[in-house]
């Protein structure tokens, strides 16, 4: 499931495909829309990389969270190749809160039983 989630996500990030003309890279762009989307796709993100690992200590939800940066970098960075899409890191910081929103949940629903 959590395999899934990630091409989910990478299927809804991709845009119109064009390696030869240069994308745009907004850094600090910032739109709440766009940021509540991204915290709300990341939570089950981290709530299936949670399970995945069988773990419900710290260590396990750095390590969520750490995959879940690096692969909201990669996405971000792939957008730099399409033409309708914008790079930022407003959104990998929109995708470390929401999994950790998520692998905090599993965390505490786990510690609950």
């Amino acid at each position: 499931m959590w395999v899934l989630l990630a091409i989910v996500i990478i299927a809804g990030s991709a845009g119109t495909w064009a390696p030869y003309e240069p994308g745009i890279w907004a850094p600090t762009l910032f739109n709440p829309i766009d940021v509540a989307k991204n915290i709300a796709l990341y939570v089950p993100f981290g709530v299936l990389g949670m399970l995945t690992l069988g773990r419900s200590d710290a260590r396990g939800m750095a390590r969520v969270v750490a995959v879940a940066v690096l692969f909201s970098f990669a996405v971000e960075a792939l957008q730099l190749y399409t033409a309708d899409r914008i790079g930022s890191l407003t959104d990998v910081a929109s995708a470390a809160v929401g999994t950790t929103a998520g692998a905090a949940l599993t965390r505490w629903l786990r510690s609950a039983r």
